[in-house]
């Protein structure tokens, strides 16, 4: 007899065995509301010889129930690495077509730590996709997944080419 989270898991899936994701997906179920300018990004200027590996390592964050391991700075335990990018292949062109992500933690079994999908304003706009707005909508993704300081963050640092 299957379990009802497994039962519950199994009517999230459609017939081609893929993911509801109207329903699953935080992004789409907060509330969307404009910023307000209360939170002012700064610049993170890391030293000459850092690689984001050797300033964020995989590490277990103690804060969320149960922890879960983020890209954490190894001199600040309250601050935190995400890998955003974007894509637009056609930028410029007729009808092209983008997408974006963001990446939060490593890769591990049976955990979700990315988030991807189509190109689309934050608000659920429109508008002509461009590589631009793909780079900037996957950071502004990576900001609004989730209350990041109710897990222990004080300090996010988005890392995008």
């Amino acid at each position: 007899m299957a379990s009802e989270a497994s039962r519950r898991y199994e009517d999230d899936l459609d017939r081609a065995c893929s993911l509801d994701i109207d329903r699953l997906d935080p992004i789409r179920r907060m509330e969307m509301c404009i910023g307000r300018g209360k939170v002012l990004p700064t610049a993170f200027v890391p030293p000459q010889s850092a690689t984001p590996q050797s300033l964020f390592p995989a590490s277990i964050g103690r804060k969320a129930h149960p922890p879960v391991t983020r890209f954490i700075r190894v001199d600040d335990p309250k601050s935190f690495l995400i890998y955003t990018d974007g894509a637009c292949p056609g930028n410029g062109q007729a009808e092209p077509k983008g997408g974006w992500a963001f990446v939060f933690g490593p890769q591990e079994r049976n955990t979700t730590s990315s988030v991807n999908e189509r190109l689309q304003g934050p608000l659920g706009d429109y508008a002509n996709p461009t590589s631009n707005r793909a780079e900037l909508r996957a950071t502004i993704g990576a900001l609004r997944y989730k209350n990041w300081a109710s897990v222990g963050f004080t300090t996010l640092s988005c890392l995008s080419d």
